[in-house]
């Protein structure tokens, strides 16, 4: 045993991770591993299996070199995020930590907690127990991956990752790591997803939230219809195409059924002659409005919506209309002031929002049809939706409708990706698509039963893929319409105590003020042709700005989050200047800072300008 190595990683690994310090330091060295001398005097590892038969996981000649030539060849000068399935006696990381920015994040994911304790005994580790950006974790279950990067989580977005593996260790406990790295990169998949819906939507959020104040003032919540339909058969209706097949079969049910649309399923079910008990939207652009006929929708049906959509839908459904709450920080920011209005988690997508408001009402089965998830003859539409009517109204004699939808389809371009349906025959879905399919699958649980009646699509793991008549006749053969039809009568409105409300916004008015104010008078100093004196000058104003911007917590995440693009941009700008290998006070140096100032400052002003401007304008809606 080399305790010199033992006593000094082990007091290095107490200061970053005092709870894996206890459980490491207890434990007895692997059975399985053996270290010996290499031919460069660097200790090697060896894996022994279960007869006694040795192989070499480290080179017997040079480990150091060979994890030096594999790092190498990955070409990682340029990344500042590393994820390493494999620790081993530390080689690889010791030389990402070597090669790599001093600012890095590098998280070690190790299956085998007693190899870990070999190697804190055989091999000096201090120098990555010591690195700031190191994290390591040893036997996580996959499943927790969520919480393990959620601090990390823009970063390795935004940022990227580089994926290294110490390849012998990962064959060793193959189903382990692929299980790892499938849920690594799901997670980031669908926070991409959530990324790009705020990058493009933004703006359109802010904007949205704002106009719809007043509507979810006088809107009931989800909160008061909780478990309200306990054991009740819901069938949720999406418009994919494959709804074309059997939306006439919904009819024959209707009175056995919760029938819950979403919104661009609404006009097909309604002009086959169907009346959904709930139509749920939270699209934020304007062309969701397309899926309603606000003449008429209004008095057939109940809206399910949050602040996300654009205020003419609530505003139509004046006296049928139920809010619940957006995860979105502006908001969450109104909702902390105000009483809940009741949530249905994270969501991505409005099918997945009708999922779990079935769940929430405590409904079983939950029936899924028109949830393709999928092309169907370059289509991703059934027959009636506002994107199908638009198509044949640019039918012409030399545009048929199979031209428009391949227009369509190639539109897609990269993110289109092959898959296998329900019939085991290849198909066209999405990037998207495929992310949806895993949210849908980590949604479901064992409580309830589940059917994909599709018949169509991609199939959904955990769910059961019988046809919509087959799930008809074998769970909705008893009438519920009774419970269905007094739902509503558990809707109350909630009595706000407004005063509180009106104090936060006026301080968070004169907050934006503070930092309009310093902002200006920087713009104002600065034209953006200064010399390089003055762009030194400029970037200490700007430094000086940022922290008192980070003074005003709430003030900042409402900027933050009101232009999303505009951010991720400086954030990836100043990611990569916080981690270049250019010397401080260089001049390509300041002129990426300030380049990278300069933009953020004229961000900073609109964004101010119109929250302030938008929150002034509240003020009335929550008087008493």
């Amino acid at each position: 045993m080399n305790n010199t190595f033992r006593n000094k990683n082990l007091l290095f690994l107490k200061k970053k991770d005092p709870h894996l310090y206890e459980w490491i330091s207890s434990l007895k060295t692997s059975k399985s591993y053996t270290v010996k001398d290499s031919k460069s005097g660097l200790p090697s590892l060896i894996h022994i299996d279960k007869a006694g038969n040795k192989k070499q996981i480290d080179s017997n000649y040079d480990p150091l070199s060979e994890a030096s030539r594999y790092i190498d060849s990955l070409n990682i000068e340029e990344s500042i995020n590393f994820i390493v399935l494999g620790l081993g006696l530390g080689y690889q990381v010791s030389e990402i930590i070597r090669t790599s920015s001093k600012k890095a994040n590098i998280y070690i994911f190790e299956k085998d907690p007693e190899l870990l304790a070999l190697a804190i005994q055989e091999s000096d580790l201090s120098e990555i127990f010591k690195h700031q950006g190191v994290k390591l974790f040893v036997d996580i279950d996959p499943l927790a991956i969520n919480k393990v990067m959620e601090s990390e989580q823009t970063n390795f977005t935004l940022n990227k990752y580089c994926l290294i593996k110490q390849k012998a260790l990962v064959n060793k406990n193959v189903k382990y790591y692929s299980f790892l790295i499938e849920e690594v990169e799901k997670f980031f998949k669908e926070t991409s997803i959530n990324f790009e819906t705020q990058r493009v939507h933004s703006k359109l959020y802010y904007k949205n939230i704002f106009q719809n104040l007043r509507s979810l003032k006088d809107s009931p919540g989800i909160n008061f219809l909780k478990g309200k339909l306990q054991n009740v058969p819901a069938l949720i209706c999406s418009a994919g195409p494959s709804l074309d097949k059997n939306i006439q079969l919904i009819k024959s049910a209707r009175e056995s059924i919760f029938l819950i649309a979403v919104a661009t399923a609404l006009k097909p079910l309604l002009y086959n002659g169907i009346k959904p008990d709930l139509v749920i939207s939270i699209d934020p652009d304007e062309k969701s409005i397309k899926s309603f006929d606000l003449s008429k929708d209004k008095n057939n049906t109940w809206l399910i919506y949050n602040a996300s959509v654009p205020c003419v839908i609530p505003n139509s459904f004046l006296n049928k209309r139920i809010a619940f709450d957006l995860d979105f920080y502006l908001a969450e920011w109104f909702k902390n002031r105000l009483q809940d209005k009741g949530s249905l988690g994270k969501i991505y997508s409005v099918a997945h929002s009708a999922l779990n408001l079935a769940k929430f009402l405590d409904c079983s089965p939950i029936i899924l049809i028109g949830q393709d998830l999928a092309f169907h003859k370059k289509r991703l539409h059934s027959l009636h939706t506002f994107h199908q009517d638009e198509s044949i109204r640019y039918i012409s004699k030399f545009k048929p409708l199979y031209y428009l939808n391949r227009i369509k389809y190639l539109n897609f371009g990269n993110n289109l990706t092959s898959c296998e349906d329900i019939f085991g025959v290849q198909i066209i879905s999405t990037l998207a698509m495929n992310s949806y399919n895993h949210i849908f699958s980590n949604s479901l649980d064992s409580s309830k039963v589940f059917i994909n009646s599709t018949e169509g699509g991609v199939p959904i793991k955990g769910m059961n893929n019988i046809s919509l008549r087959e799930a008809l006749y074998n769970y909705c053969n008893i009438s519920v319409r009774q419970q269905c039809n007094s739902l509503m009568n558990f809707l109350q409105t909630n009595k706000e105590h407004l005063n509180s409300l009106q104090e936060s916004i006026l301080i968070l008015i004169k907050n934006l003020e503070h930092i309009y104010q310093t902002a200006h008078t920087i713009n104002m100093k600065y034209p953006d042709d200064t010399k390089l004196a003055n762009k030194q000058l400029f970037i200490k104003d700007m430094k000086n700005l940022y922290e008192q911007i980070t003074n005003y917590k709430e003030a900042a995440l409402l900027i933050q989050n009101y232009d999303f693009s505009g951010f991720s941009d400086w954030y990836r700008s100043n990611s990569q200047i916080l981690n270049t290998k250019k010397t401080p006070g260089e001049s390509a140096l300041i002129n990426e800072e300030f380049e990278r100032d300069y933009k953020f400052l004229d961000m900073l002003l609109r964004s101010v300008k119109y929250l302030q401007i938008n929150l002034k304008k509240t003020i009335p809606i929550y008087k008493n």
